[in-house]
């Protein structure tokens, strides 16, 4: 056993971390998602930060999940030696332009929710990633949840009858400001 764990470790520290930027920080979850990427240094190398809009780095580059982090132009990160994946997290209406582009540059994704406010460029992204074998992950909190993993069992083993509507309500108290 001591020497199986000993082949593991050691093909562990020979795997190569993937090389990771961060397009964009005007998403509520971008912050989260850097820390998320720096605490698993083991796996990911973060490259730095790219963010043009001057209202979103006055408010959001000081938060803590991108200390001491490279700041660079949407240009500069797309064109990082080594670079292999981007986590996508613009404000909303530029989630799917901003992905679109860093596929177009040859970049895995992560891509935070939503998929941009309409289908079909949506849809074309990832028919674009498809076609040059990347990889896009949408970022969502729920599928995983036994609350929702019952209910989608309770959908596909028909203990509701035949679904005509769906109304969905998430309770959250945001400001005016939001």
């Amino acid at each position: 056993c001591l020497r199986l764990a000993e082949q593991g470790t050691s093909r562990m520290k020979a795997r190569k971390r993937i090389r990771i930027g961060q397009l964009g920080i005007g998403h509520n979850h971008g912050a989260e998602k850097m820390a998320a990427l720096r605490k698993l240094s083991d796996h990911f190398e973060v490259v730095g930060v790219a963010e043009s809009d001057p209202e979103w780095r006055e408010k959001r580059q000081a938060l803590p999940a991108y200390d001491g982090l490279p700041w660079l132009t949407e240009e500069e990160l797309l064109n990082t030696d080594g670079l292999a994946a981007v986590a996508v997290e613009t404000d909303v209406p530029e989630l799917i332009p901003a992905a679109y582009r860093c596929v177009e540059a040859g970049m895995h994704l992560h891509l935070d929710k939503p998929g941009g406010e309409a289908l079909a460029p949506f849809r074309e992204m990832l028919e674009l990633a498809d076609s040059k074998e990347l990889v896009v992950q949408m970022g969502y909190m729920y599928r995983h949840t036994p609350a929702i993993q019952l209910c989608l069992r309770a959908v596909r083993e028909g203990w509701l009858g035949r679904i005509f509507e769906v109304d969905c309500v998430m309770n959250r108290m945001d400001g005016m400001e939001y």
